[in-house]
């Protein structure tokens, strides 16, 4: 764990140098929308240096980070979508699992967009719902209403906290993110049930 520690602090410290050079929100861009389909590194660890770096631009840095993320996710969806003939037909005949797809289907049909928006907007690999939200054909322009509000909502909210409180906010986030993270996910939970019971 400590490896790891020192793993993302180097690279924010790394990120911060880069934030200085031209090309750097071209970074922010790439790792927005690949985190969104594929790789395993956060935005975040990304915006929250650039955002120290460029304290003036915060909210552009978050605009422009949310866009390319939900732009990933498009990608994500039309992946899950289109591949779902070639690849998941096969996969669930094999597994005679015709039924319980159709029920998964029903159940996010009903609930997608809370799923999407939780995994929108905590540290869940949003590419996992972004890749099944096209392969269990929910509602596109659901799916886009929803990741605009949770990654916009998360990378607009992180930037202000960095803008604000500067170097002090990267130790709220890494002392409070998975408290925050749940009473969040608590909060969402409580008005899921209220709206559905």
């Amino acid at each position: 764990m400590k490896t790891f520690k020192n793993f993302i602090f180097k690279l924010i410290n790394y990120t911060i140098k880069l934030s200085k050079k031209n090309n750097s929100t071209k970074v922010l861009g790439a790792v927005s929308l690949l985190e969104s389909i594929i790789l395993p590194i956060p935005p975040d660890l990304f915006l929250i240096p650039m955002v120290l770096g460029k304290k003036n631009k915060w909210l552009y840095l978050s605009l422009y980070c949310t866009f390319f993320s939900i732009l990933g996710g498009i990608i994500g969806y039309l992946i899950g979508y289109f591949f779902w003939d070639i690849l998941g037909t096969n996969i669930v005949n094999f597994y005679n699992a015709q039924n319980k797809i159709l029920i998964l289907k029903e159940q996010f049909a009903k609930y997608g967009w809370f799923i999407i928006v939780i995994a929108g907007f905590t540290p869940l690999p949003y590419k996992i719902f972004t890749i099944g939200s096209g392969l269990l054909t929910f509602n596109f322009f659901i799916f886009i209403l929803c990741s605009i509000i949770s990654r916009g909502l998360r990378f607009v909210t992180l930037s202000y906290l960095v803008y604000k409180y500067g170097e002090k906010s990267l130790k709220l986030v890494e002392s409070h993110f998975l408290k925050l993270t749940l009473l969040l996910f608590l909060a969402l939970i409580i008005m899921f049930i209220l709206i559905y019971s």
